[in-house]
């Protein structure tokens, strides 16, 4: 009886380190995401959804809002002594 209740036991212990929760955090996707793009994007908020599940392979997605940490401008022309610049993005506020 004790050799089938510990048996029993090692197997639930053994499946239930299978069902973890792997989805990635809020601070995980904020970090990465701040790296990938230098820290000039920053992601504000975000919502993390499963949207399939494979076996064991899962994909997230995730939808939020982005700002950014530093004015950015967009080079439009080109003068002998000057660059003539387009304002897209304000200091601080949501693209």
């Amino acid at each position: 009886m004790n050799g089938k209740f510990l048996c029993g036991l090692l197997v639930s212990l053994l499946i239930s380190g299978c069902g973890d929760d792997n989805t990635p955090t809020e601070k995980v996707l904020k970090e990465q995401f701040s790296n990938q793009f230098h820290g000039r994007l920053i992601l504000d908020s975000i919502d993390i959804k499963e949207t399939s599940v494979d076996g064991n392979k899962r994909t997230y997605a995730a939808d939020g809002l982005l700002s950014t940490g530093y004015d950015l401008y967009t080079p439009v022309a080109s003068l002998t002594d000057y660059i003539v610049v387009q304002k897209s993005w304000d200091k601080g506020k949501d693209i």
